[in-house]
């Protein structure tokens, strides 16, 4: 408590010292008009930009020049492109794409042309990054069920597997090409590990909590990453042959995605010590940071540009608020007017209350309205952000996700108010909490003594947990409504599946529901059928089958991606999040005829949280989440630091 009292006040003196002298670096919007832009990538010789454009509901990656004149787009429609990267030499750009089927590697000349496919497995492969020369690629793939890293020649041919040691999701080659740093995830805790390409052994750099690998230093002799250490996530500067991690960042709040400038003078990061997430800058060597924007808008994907003179940002002013949307047409209500908008939602099961996650405060807290309409009620005010509420069946309490002591567990505040209790303490970070329908017990999956997790159930009064699954690398659990029996998302031979378990104990039983991705699985209100999503090509889409997995039916078979599946309180109908319009929105599908209506507004963006008890209309966040792409100079402001 002492250390954080410590760090906050360092923290608070920095930000007032940054703020005494508020700036306004010249900035310029690169991508004007309609359409969503992401994953901006200057070219070596800082000459052009590269990033990923959705117009009209299909993406593409562009090109145009530094200051977005002349953007041509260079490859064709797809529902799915990240990860825009240019070559060492400027003559191409990697990117992930599901142009044919799950994300795959690809590759298309920078002067226009066919793109070409890589990779080719019945997996996710991810995060292309060049080598130094530009003779390999490395990205991550999940076809063992977890991801491993992989290198591939840019020419095609087999892939060469880097690592295949479990959770390997980021990775970086060093400036000379000589290395590579790994991020590597158990359950909720990430760490750093390194190795040299001359046949040398893996060796772990970090050890403590959530260690988000994001650069190396131009001279190679640093890796920066995010820890949360400290209870916030802060910058710190790792040396990779030895040497005491130096924090950078000492802020109230979370820092996020720092890269260093061209010259590895300065550190370029995201920020929320300014109460909303903004750009800031500080030397590489440590120092008083420099806050370069200072908005209402949220800013991601943030690059250096290759002169070093300024950053390039992905920006939305947007701010996701909660809605009803009647189901059979009619005006949508607001329900809530925050600035930092809902990151997580629950509707209670009454219908009368809404149970959120929002950073309105600064940091992650869980907070209330009513139904009807009202002022929200900030329920948590730890140090630590509170995540994921989920209802208890009589609506009087609030279980929730907590990082409070060294790991992720599970806390209870009652809707009235007063002191969160923690119920669970196992060493390990646990998630997806969920209430049985009568009361009496909270399933969640651990990473506790497992590979990739496991379910486990605790009795709502308190006790000793008890764990329903080995080594199944399980999560998600569903109750049934007798509160007898535990869907959940378990991983054979590499793919998602659908299994259920007895919450008294007994065997994981994988549902014989085919081949494919699966994921989303939920009972019907009389438990007889299960709604779920899968993914066998282009898109993910919704089917339903009998609780034993007989009788399977897809109730949407096209491209565009469908989630979050919701039966209805009658069972007649499924709500889902769809694409099918262009944006994310909310539609409604008859169980009997399969035929899906929008019902959510078509200008923004919908996540769908919950229907209504009397069936008469849903819950969803709406908001227009487009991005445009903004450059701002800091060269002034670098000049000034001096």
């Amino acid at each position: 408590m002492i250390r954080r009292l410590i760090l906050a006040t360092a923290g608070a003196t920095a930000l007032a010292a940054c703020t005494e002298k508020p700036q306004a670096p010249e900035r310029l919007l690169l991508t004007p008009g309609e359409g969503d832009y992401h994953w901006p990538d200057y070219s070596r010789d800082g000459t052009r930009l590269a990033y990923r454009g959705t117009v009209n509901g299909k993406q593409r990656v562009w090109v145009s020049a530094v200051d977005g004149s002349g953007a041509t787009a260079l490859t064709p429609d797809a529902n799915w492109i990240q990860h825009v990267r240019w070559s060492p030499d400027g003559k191409s750009i990697a990117y992930t794409t599901d142009a044919a089927g799950p994300p795959d590697i690809w590759v298309v000349a920078a002067a226009g042309g066919e793109p070409r496919r890589l990779t080719s497995e019945p997996s996710l492969e991810l995060e292309p990054e060049w080598s130094p020369d530009g003779s390999r690629l490395l990205y991550v793939g999940n076809r063992r069920g977890n991801f491993d890293v992989f290198s591939i020649s840019p020419d095609g041919g087999a892939p060469d597997t880097v690592s295949a040691a479990d959770g390997d999701e980021f990775a970086r080659w060093s400036p000379d090409g000589s290395r590579i740093a790994v991020a590597r995830r158990s359950g909720e805790k990430v760490t750093i590990w390194i190795k040299t390409l001359d046949g040398g052994e893996f060796r772990q750099l970090t050890t403590e909590g959530r260690e988000l690998l994001r650069d190396w230093s131009p001279d190679g002799r640093e890796i920066l990453y995010t820890s949360d250490r400290t209870g916030k996530n802060d910058v710190w500067a790792l040396p990779v042959d030895g040497g005491a991690p130096r924090q950078i960042t000492r802020e109230v709040r979370d820092d996020w995605e720092p890269t260093y400038s061209p010259d590895g003078g300065w550190i370029a990061y995201l920020s929320e010590a300014g109460g909303q997430q903004d750009v800031w800058i500080v030397p590489s060597a440590g120092g008083q940071p420099i806050r370069v924007t200072n908005d209402a808008g949220e800013e991601v994907d943030l690059v250096w540009n290759g002169d070093g003179r300024g950053v390039t940002f992905a920006y939305t002013e947007a701010v996701p608020q909660l809605f009803l949307y009647p189901v059979a047409g009619g005006e949508a209500r607001q329900l809530t007017t925050l600035r930092k908008g809902i990151e997580w939602a629950k509707l209670s099961p009454d219908g009368k209350w809404l149970a959120f996650e929002s950073r309105e405060s600064g940091n992650s807290d869980i907070w209330v309205v009513p139904i009807e309409g009202g002022t929200p009620r900030r329920l948590t005010t730890s140090d630590a952000h509170d995540r994921r509420p989920t209802w208890s069946p009589d609506g009087t309490s609030i279980a929730f996700l907590s990082a409070r002591g060294t790991d992720q567990d599970i806390w209870v505040v009652p809707l009235a108010g007063g002191e969160p209790t923690q119920l669970t303490s196992l060493p390990g970070d646990e998630q997806d909490a969920a209430w049985s329908p009568d009361g009496k017990s909270l399933a969640f999956a651990s990473d506790f003594e497992s590979k990739g997790g496991d379910v486990w159930v605790v009795p709502a009064a308190g006790g000793e947990p008890v764990r329903l699954t080995r080594d199944a690398r399980a999560n998600r659990p569903e109750w049934s409504p007798d509160s007898r029996t535990l869907l959940v998302n378990a991983q054979v031979r590499g793919e998602g599946r659908i299994a259920t378990v007895r919450a008294d104990g007994g065997p994981l039983r994988i549902l014989p529901l085919g081949e494919g991705q699966f994921d989303a699985g939920r009972w019907s209100p009389d438990g007889r059928r299960i709604v779920f999503t899968r993914d066998r090509g282009p898109g993910f889409d919704v089917g339903i089958a009998n609780a034993d997995g007989s009788g399977l039916r897809m109730l949407t078979d096209d491209k565009p991606w469908e989630s979050q599946p919701h039966w209805s309180p009658d069972g007649n109908s499924i709500a889902v999040r769809t694409a099918r319009a262009g944006n994310f929105d909310v539609g409604v599908i008859d169980v009997a005829t399969g035929e899906m209506r929008i019902v959510t507004s078509p200008v923004n963006n919908d996540v769908l949280i919950d229907w209504l008890p009397d069936g008469s209309a849903v819950v969803a966040a709406s908001g227009d989440y487009s991005h445009k792409l903004v450059t701002v100079r800091v060269d002034k402001l670098l000049s000034q630091a001096k």
